[in-house]
């Protein structure tokens, strides 16, 4: 086989600098200490249940039970008919039917990572070497049904395959984490962390965010005033913390952090909550209110050494035709192209993570990658600020190349975030983890054959990366307690 060859050994890695440090560095780095994935939506029912994947449909596309899908995968393939999302999500027509159409138009999908994705699925886990195609369908259908019944290819079975060691899953904080709680019990060898999700009871904008507040507040025995809100948000934080929380994480459409008083969040919280307006989300009422909200989690974190992180620039539901219809989060989602990042959260960091008695970390994740040279100044000014890794519409290879030599030349590669899969399938952990690795080695090897860095730092900075700084900025030293922190 030849180097070159889709998907063949040397894939992404284009110098003998990379595949050296792929193979020296990572390869063993991965099976001493695992997979740490500190950003997921995998379902930790599904892999408690340790049911079969059922199909390749199930697996790699959409799975109704869990709220499994892809929705990379379904935006482009509805490009092409008579692939569409009302065939995807119709469940009076077969799923060997939607697969066999869903080959009809992926080789128009060539060239994009969603394409190499799903082809490192069947190449690494199921050892299938064929394209999907019109005319190799069928038997990828076939040949993957019969393995999916066995042992071998059961959640629990595929995580301990690619070695996960810690899987962070995302949580909203009226859950009761009992499934985390089996988890412990169960599972000795690899380790699930709640993640705190506050979203719901700080979106003022949201029809549903009224319930929500009552929700929580009633569960906590709160009264439904802000005052009791944030208390009721900080009960169940202490609580996520107790089960193990290692950070909270917020979808922001801009990153707000501006000092508001209590005063004018109350008034906000009434006009909301009492008069029932709908505010704009981009009105000064949802900037005030989120950021007097994200000014207590700050708090709250770090009183616990947690985490906090932030992923802006989503402009949510953008397609009403796919939201009418089926609901959110199916694919509709775009990149917002004006976030003022700096000034809005001056306050916020220099309150929390300026470096003076910081307790905790704040990762920032953007959704448009222009904004990088932002983020880079942020992380050189602030010393417990880090750039997340490229994420979402920006983990596609070269993107990942072009953000990890601009913070290598600008900021400081060793203490960036590390990779984070943002994944809702178990089938494609492995596959996602091995571009990420690969592509942090085609920029080591890149930066090394030019002499621009060291042998000895291009390997530093790949346990840093995938490991060291993950642990540090995530506090996750009691889960190796045979090493110094």
């Amino acid at each position: 086989m030849s180097k070159n060859s889709f998907l063949g050994p040397e894939w992404l890695l284009n110098t003998k600098e990379a595949v050296q440090l792929y193979q020296e560095v990572v390869l063993p780095l991965r099976k001493e200490h695992g997979i740490l994935d500190l950003h997921t939506h995998l379902s930790l029912q599904q892999i408690l249940e340790n049911q079969s994947l059922v199909n390749i449909w199930k697996a790699e596309v959409y799975d109704e039970r869990y709220g499994n899908r892809d929705h990379y995968l379904l935006q482009l393939a509805a490009k092409f008919p008579p692939f569409s999302y009302t065939l995807a999500f119709d469940p009076q027509i077969p799923e060997e039917v939607k697969w066999s159409i869903l080959g009809k138009v992926f080789p128009f999908l060539e060239g994009n990572h969603v394409h190499q994705w799903l082809h490192l699925d069947l190449k690494r886990i199921f050892g299938i070497e064929e394209l999907l195609g019109p005319d190799t369908a069928n038997k990828i259908w076939n040949e993957t049904l019969k393995a999916l019944q066995k042992e071998e290819f059961l959640p629990l079975s595929l995580l301990r395959r690619i070695n996960a060691r810690i899987i962070c899953t995302t949580d909203d904080p009226c859950q009761n984490l009992e499934e985390h709680k089996k988890a412990k019990e169960i599972i000795e060898d690899i380790v699930f962390l709640p993640t705190f999700r506050p979203d719901p009871y700080c979106n003022i904008f949201e029809a549903n965010w009224r319930e929500n507040v009552e929700r929580i507040c009633a569960l906590t025995g709160e009264d439904v005033t802000l005052k009791g809100l944030v208390e009721a948000l900080r009960k169940r934080h202490t609580y996520f913390a107790e089960m193990g929380a290692r950070a909270s994480d917020h979808g922001l459409l801009e990153p707000w952090g501006f000092d508001v008083s209590t005063a004018r969040a109350e008034e906000i919280f009434t006009r909301a909550y009492e008069k029932r307006e709908k505010f704009p989300v981009r009105s000064s009422e949802v900037r005030d209110f989120v950021s007097y909200m994200m000014h207590r989690f700050c708090e709250m974190n770090a009183e616990y050494g947690m985490t906090t992180q932030i992923h802006f620039g989503a402009l949510r539901d953008t397609n009403t035709y796919l939201y009418r219809n089926w609901g959110k989060d199916m694919g509709g989602d775009g990149t917002l192209d004006d976030v003022r990042v700096m000034e809005n959260l001056l306050p916020l960091l220099n309150k929390f993570f300026s470096g003076e008695n910081s307790k905790s970390y704040l990762v920032l994740y953007t959704m448009n990658q222009n904004l990088l040279p932002v983020l880079i100044a942020l992380s050189r000014t602030f010393p417990n600020v880090q750039i997340g890794f490229p994420w979402w519409f920006n983990d596609a290879p070269s993107f990942i190349e072009e953000h990890l030599i601009k913070v290598a030349h600008a900021s400081c590669l060793s203490f960036s975030g590390g990779p984070v899969a943002d994944s809702r399938k178990i089938l494609s952990e492995g596959s996602r983890f091995e571009v990420f690795d690969r592509m942090i080695c085609r920029v080591l090897g890149k930066l090394l054959s030019e002499g621009q860095i060291s042998k000895q730092g291009a390997q530093l900075i790949i346990k840093a990366i995938l490991y060291d700084t993950q642990k540090r900025v995530f506090n996750l030293h009691e889960y190796f307690p045979t090493e110094q922190p």
